[in-house]
């Protein structure tokens, strides 16, 4: 049953994406007075979207891709929910793997997007009357006897005492971070310091008119050296609610772990790395272009390629965890005496994708609601 006022149980949320706007929404329904903190400009985590500043305004889902089938029921009926509410919408276009010369149909299988951009979806859990959203705000935390006390990571504002945390991105455990320096839940942080990130580095491009490419999206498997540094490429504007009036088509680019790997070794600054990111997979783009319009164009041979309008580079650093036995037999950790619970994508069977971010969210949230029954009456 959903409660309408809010009971007296006060949580702080640390990140707003998947796991933690699921945390924050699965709260709020039930009363408690919830307050999420985003360090960045948006919400939305790895299903943040990217809109362009200046001139034309042009927007990129450049992290997560699409949500696939649903491996469980309770993420099915969640899923469900988001598409009766019209947050998300089913992704239809021609697909296709591509491993050397092979291209393979894999339209088939079901695609949904967060309708009209990627993080409407984190939008639409976060828009509630018992959830406040802070923005641009690194909230560092600390015991004040029977409560957290959050302060702001830069300017020390006090930004209030809660009950519990939840803690969505591990990040805030991270050595270089000081989140949860003075959280003392040593149980977390040492374990997340064991899990690595595969290297993913991305690029937005806008094209003057659409490519005459009769696909959507297509996954490269890594093994054949002419498609480059690509794993993952996709006609953004043909997306539900991403199409344009002007003619122009975006499309993001991702490239494959492996050449992930090469291409940073040696690199950290972060202005290189994103010059170096839209460089390299335009380039490796447009030289398999050819390739794949004439596929597209066997019949009229029209592999006209239109020039490239706008283009900007992105580096994922800790996006698609490789998570390690620990997380993966537990959709969230729990630290009772602290009054603190751990979520995110690392957590359990279905790690990097929205369906484990999902349930490791309702698991933290559930964590706390089995914990607190007599407010939740």
């Amino acid at each position: 049953m959903l409660v309408q006022t809010t009971n007296s149980l006060r949580v702080a949320v640390l990140g707003s994406g998947v796991a933690g706007a699921t945390a924050a929404r699965t709260l709020a329904d039930r009363g408690a007075e919830v307050t999420v903190f985003e360090a960045g400009f948006g919400i939305g985590g790895r299903t943040s979207t990217r809109i362009s500043r200046d001139g034309p305004q042009y927007q990129f889902d450049h992290g997560a891709q699409y949500i696939g089938q649903p491996k469980t029921e309770i993420f099915k009926d969640g899923l469900d929910g988001w598409i009766k509410d019209g947050s998300v919408k089913e992704w239809s276009g021609r697909f296709a793997s591509v491993d050397g010369l092979k291209i393979n149909d894999t339209s088939k299988k079901g695609r949904w997007v967060g309708y009209p951009r990627m993080n409407s979806i984190c939008s639409n859990l976060l828009h509630h009357e018992n959830i406040k959203v802070k923005t641009e705000t690194r909230a560092d935390a600390s015991r004040n006897g029977e409560v957290w006390e959050l302060r702001h990571g830069k300017t020390k504002e006090n930004l209030g005492n809660f009950d519990w945390l939840i803690a969505s991105d591990r990040n805030s455990g991270a050595h270089h971070r000081k989140d949860l320096s003075s959280a003392n839940v040593k149980e977390f942080t040492d374990g997340i310091r064991d899990i690595q990130s595969v290297k993913s580095i991305t690029a937005m491009i806008v094209f003057e008119k659409a490519l005459n490419l009769n696909m959507d999206g297509l996954q490269f498997t890594g093994n054949d050296p002419r498609f480059g540094s690509l794993g993952w490429v996709a006609r953004d504007t043909s997306k539900p609610g991403r199409e344009r009036n002007d003619g122009k088509e975006c499309w993001v680019l991702q490239s494959h772990p492996d050449a992930a790997k090469q291409l940073l070794k040696g690199k950290y600054k972060i202005n290189e790395i994103r010059e170096m990111a839209k460089d390299v997979l335009v380039h490796d783009f447009l030289e398999i272009l050819p390739y794949l319009l004439a596929d597209s164009n066997a019949e009229n041979n029209n592999i006209d390629v239109p020039p490239i309008v706008a283009s900007t580079g992105h580096r994922w650093s800790a996006a698609f965890p490789i998570p390690t036995q620990q997380f993966i037999e537990m959709e969230s950790q729990l630290i009772t005496s602290k009054r603190f619970v751990a979520c995110g994508d690392y957590f359990g069977k279905f790690s990097g994708k929205i369906e484990g971010a999902y349930l490791s969210g309702r698991s933290a949230a559930n964590e706390i609601i089995g914990l607190n029954e007599e407010l939740f009456q």
